[in-house]
């Protein structure tokens, strides 16, 4: 190839050679180049060359730079046997088996048999004058617009019109020689030449007459699972398909007397298919499966020369549906299943308040049995108990003389009184209806000034005049007042006060009782002497025991004077 600088370049099996004022140059795999099998050439408008391979893919070279594009950089095929610039600037490559690849603007787009090309296999490519390419390939002679070219490169268009010519337009045979440049040339004159197997074929653009009549459309046999639909007449209730068939067959043909082989058919199922497919040559089509629903099947061709038949042919015909598949048996079963919905919701509903009720019902009966108890306790064996200690009470020195007896009678009434204290505080704690905030308070402040002031150590109360009518479980009743009396309990016998206060305060969600003395205070965890023994802390461990079982806490401060105990339960 002469460039315009007037160099010569060629190619060659090891790589591409450049021929400049008797010096050669070699561009090969010392380059850098991969699979340097140079077939093809063309010079750029800027002065580049570029050079297809077989099997190397495209290659590139200016002022003795190299570079080399294969699959990774967007060609469709390593194996380039023809190179083309229009008239835009534009490389046109044909490959074998990659179809036919631009590259403009630094990116490569393809064009193969899904955009409308005939072959994928192209051997070369020249422009006519007459704003049509004519590409020799492996099944004849292609003929298409490079407007329609480049618009669908640039997608703006799906598909291209191509016209492929065989042997019935002419030619010896459709095996066009390929793989070596050149593979294609163009007169003086304007006419192609085209080598082929069996001789070369001269074609001249200026006298190819397109054929301008689309050819007519017909539909001629509907089948349905094998057999015939009656396709006469407008009438579409003669075409109503029974529900349950399975394969649908739709055979067409077009008429055209200048080259029937060469009608292409594209054909549409409206209501399924949203978009026409190409069926090529092909003159019939099936469908394993067409859903229930009216349809038209219409299909349209055209002839040699690309020329569509704009109107086509249409069928319309309705598949009926089962009973089950119609809209109201769908309504019915929809509004079935709403019903059986709304039951089971509604039964749902109902079991959970059953359950409730049960619960609420259980509840109550274990508040009746709490009360019973109660009140036996409180009628049988108080009474019994306070009988006791009055006896006891009533017995005086001048009856009995006897100090054993009455030590004895004394240890009677002592205990028949805790007896009495303690069965009050039972019952206190099962008697549901103290299961309040406010109940609580009031047992505890009473509970504290009794047994304070048997002690001589003055009690101060700081509670709340409205108390939340908040529920307190009986558990919990329980374990409150059961550290409450230990802390009191302590204060009396360990701190040496002389005045304890008590407070509460209702939080966010819940409530804290406060236990301060002023007596002289210890360090948590130290060995306290009572009475010549030694105290463990069990008592602490105890208190912060109980109120972590009902899912609170208890907090112990002491620093050298006075002692404060937070009974909380809830934040």
């Amino acid at each position: 190839m002469h460039a315009k600088d007037g160099t010569v370049w060629m190619g060659s099996g090891s790589g591409l050679l450049q021929y400049d004022s008797g010096r050669v140059r070699r561009f090969g795999a010392t380059e850098g180049l991969v699979s340097p099998d140079v077939r093809s050439l063309a010079e750029g408008p800027d002065g580049a060359i570029w050079f297809g391979m077989l099997g190397g893919g495209l290659g590139w070279t200016k002022d003795g730079q190299v570079r080399q594009f294969g699959k990774k950089d967007g060609l469709p095929s390593e194996f380039i046997r023809g190179l083309r610039f229009d008239e835009k600037g534009a490389l046109w490559i044909c490959t074998a088996g990659g179809g036919l690849s631009r590259f403009y603007t630094g990116a490569f787009k393809t064009i193969g048999p899904e955009q409308g090309l005939p072959r994928n296999s192209l051997s070369d490519i020249q422009d006519d004058g007459r704003g049509r390419f004519w590409i020799s390939a492996q099944g004849g002679i292609i003929r298409v617009s490079k407007d329609e070219l480049d618009r669908c490169a640039d997608g703006t268009l799906a598909r291209v019109d191509a016209v492929l010519d065989g042997v019935e337009d002419g030619l010896p045979t459709v095996e066009c020689s390929g793989g070596m440049q050149p593979a294609s040339a163009r007169t003086a004159d304007g006419r192609l030449l085209f080598p082929t197997s069996k001789g070369l074929v001269v074609v001249d653009p200026a006298r190819v007459r397109a054929n301008p009549l689309p050819p007519p459309v017909a539909i001629e046999v509907m089948n349905v699972d094998g057999r015939p639909v009656v396709l006469r007449g407008r009438d579409v209730r003669s075409r109503r398909i029974e529900p349950g068939q399975a394969q649908f067959e739709f055979q067409y043909t077009g008429l055209s007397f200048v080259s029937p082989t060469k009608v292409r058919f594209r054909y549409r199922l409206e209501g399924l298919e949203p978009e026409w497919m190409d069926a090529g040559t092909k003159r019939s089509v099936n469908y394993s499966y067409i859903a229930p629903g009216n349809y038209v099947f219409r299909v349209t061709a055209c002839n040699n020369d690309g020329v569509w038949n704009k109107t086509g042919a249409a069928l319309a015909f309705t598949v009926l549906p089962y009973f089950w598949q119609t809209l109201p048996f769908r309504i019915a079963v929809a509004t079935a299943a709403m019903a059986i919905v709304a039951i089971v919701v509604w039964a749902g509903t109902q079991w959970k308040m059953r359950r409730t009720m049960e619960a609420a019902e259980r509840q109550r009966a274990v508040e009746r049995e709490r009360a019973r108890i109660a009140k036996d306790i409180h009628d049988d064996l108080g009474a019994s108990l306070t009988r006791i200690s009055l006896l006891s009470e009533s017995v005086s020195p001048e009856h009995h003389g006897s100090p054993q007896a009455m030590d004895a009678l004394g240890q009677i009434f002592r205990t028949s009184r805790e007896l009495v204290q303690a069965m009050d505080e039972i019952v206190w704690a099962v008697n549901p209806k103290h299961d309040t905030l406010d109940s609580l308070a009031n047992y505890m402040a009473s509970y504290a000034q009794d047994f304070l002031d048997a002690a001589d150590i003055r009690c101060r109360l700081d509670l709340p005049v409205d108390l939340p009518g908040w529920q307190v479980t009986a558990e919990a009743r329980h374990n409150l007042f059961l550290s409450f009396k230990e802390a009191l309990n302590n204060a009396v016998k360990h701190s040496g006060a002389t005045q304890v206060s008590i407070g509460l305060r209702t939080l966010g969600h819940g409530f804290a009782i406060t236990i301060t003395d002023d007596g002289k205070g210890f360090t948590p965890g130290e060995v306290v002497p009572t009475k010549g023994r030694a105290s463990s802390g069990n008592g602490l461990a105890n208190m912060r025991q109980r109120l972590k079982e009902i899912g609170g806490r208890c907090e112990v401060e002491s620093k050298g004077r006075g002692t404060t105990i937070r009974l909380v339960l809830g934040e």
